[in-house]
């Protein structure tokens, strides 16, 4: 009789902002507990981490994170107000490619991953899974309105967060046998109303897109003059306008139950959204840690029963 092939296992990472480092710890102790991730799907942050352990330096970009501090944050964003974003994200893109993505392509590397952004001209969830895994990693990485966003082919491209934080529809089109989602995010909020001014458009964004952290980010290196200038960018306002509709409508569909077989969602009370000190960044790594081997067993339960079931 033919032996059975292992069941498959998916992970679906949500964005993060400043909680990265709970990935790193999280997939660690996956590694250490012999779990082997056949698919992931991220966006955003969540992005960053999957590329690093796909391409096998996790403990190189580990070491960056939780030595990184604000300010080394702030000298990968360059300043630009071209396309539709404050900041460029090309140094970043070039970090990641140079010292732990080592210009590898999708197909290149195990697990098989999906990153996903959002067209903003025709609403749809892009998912991004040939080619350079790092441009896709910065795409998926482009904060509507903060980072500038990304022309590809005849799109043009902002985070996948947008539409949906946890990408759990791009992860089901792999048809794992486990599926986990982690949403490391922040609660979402409906709006209603009409014309924002740039400052409310803002404070509305930063709720939908679950990245309230982003305000105290824009405080620290953002003049009140850029506030005024804001408004005068054509594109950069169209880029937020579009996004902030997609956002709502996004509210509606893709909040509705995800379908997997195992959903974590970290308690992060008491934790500073707003802080990258290495001190933070060290704390969340360790939570990453202790939430994985808390679902350890979950996760070995629900793989053991998929093959028990496969055999019978």
């Amino acid at each position: 009789m033919q032996k059975s092939s292992a069941p498959t296992l998916g992970l679906a990472l949500s964005g993060s902002g400043n909680r990265t480092a709970f990935y790193i710890g999280f997939l660690e102790v996956l590694n250490e507990a012999a779990i082997k991730i056949d698919y992931i799907s991220a966006c955003s942050g969540g992005c960053l981490v999957a590329a690093a352990y796909a391409c096998g330096t996790l403990a190189e970009f580990k070491k960056m994170v939780l030595e990184m501090n604000f300010k080394d944050f702030k000298d990968i964003m360059v300043r630009d107000r071209g396309e539709g974003g404050l900041y460029k994200l090309d140094y970043m893109e070039e970090i990641l490619n140079e010292k732990f993505i080592k210009g590898l392509h999708f197909d290149e590397v195990k697990p098989i991953m999906v990153f996903t952004a959002v067209d903003v001209e025709t609403g749809e969830l892009v998912d991004l899974c040939i080619g350079e895994i790092a441009r896709a990693a910065r795409i998926s990485c482009t904060t509507p309105g903060l980072f500038e966003s990304i022309k590809w082919g005849n799109r043009v491209l902002v985070d996948g967060g947008v539409l949906s934080v946890v990408p759990i529809a791009s992860l089901k089109k792999f048809s794992p046998d486990v599926s986990v989602s982690l949403n490391l995010a922040l609660t979402r909020n409906v709006f209603t109303g009409a014309q924002m001014s740039a400052k409310k458009m803002m404070n509305a964004l930063k709720k939908v897109l679950l990245i309230n952290e982003i305000s105290e980010l824009i405080k620290s290196f953002w003049p009140e003059d850029d506030a005024a200038d804001f408004g005068k960018s054509p594109k950069l306002f169209s880029v937020l306008g579009k996004s902030l509709d997609l956002a709502i409508y996004a509210n509606k569909k893709y909040m509705d139950d995800d379908g997997c077989d195992l959903k974590i969602s970290p308690d992060f009370k008491g934790f500073n959204r707003a802080s990258l000190s290495a001190e933070t960044m060290k704390k969340y790594y360790e939570m990453g840690r202790k939430v994985a081997e808390e679902n350890v067993p979950k996760i070995k339960a629900l793989l053991k029963a998929r093959a028990t079931s496969a055999s019978s």
